[in-house]
């Protein structure tokens, strides 16, 4: 998929690279295509404890890191570049979940 960086420069192509699960919890990597600067790597961890305390499939996993990957792509400066390695905080699983998981509600 593809993120177009503010200012309309060339696309940045980002590319999820797999999981591993360490003893603190999951890392998912990517790769950032940013022509014709260099290729960036860039891993996120979910804790294990998180996973279990915010009710988050591990299917979601991947997407939930990747678009925390675009929002901070976007954002990032040359004053505050993004950092190679990041943690999902529960508030973003959080807003995750709410938005993309609704509770489902009785009718009853």
């Amino acid at each position: 998929p593809n993120v177009t960086h503010p200012g309309g420069l060339m696309p940045i192509s980002i590319q999820y690279i797999g999981f591993q699960v360490q003893p603190h919890g999951r890392d998912y990597s990517y790769y950032v295509l940013n022509p014709p600067s260099a290729s960036r790597h860039f891993t996120f961890t979910i804790s294990h404890q998180a996973f279990a305390e915010r009710h988050i499939p591990y299917q979601d996993a991947a997407d939930i890191c990747y678009q925390k990957l675009q929002k901070e792509i976007l954002a990032e400066t040359g004053e505050r570049p993004l950092q190679p390695h990041c943690t999902v905080s529960d508030q973003e699983l959080d807003a995750y979940r709410d938005t993309h998981r609704p509770t489902k509600k009785h009718s009853w």
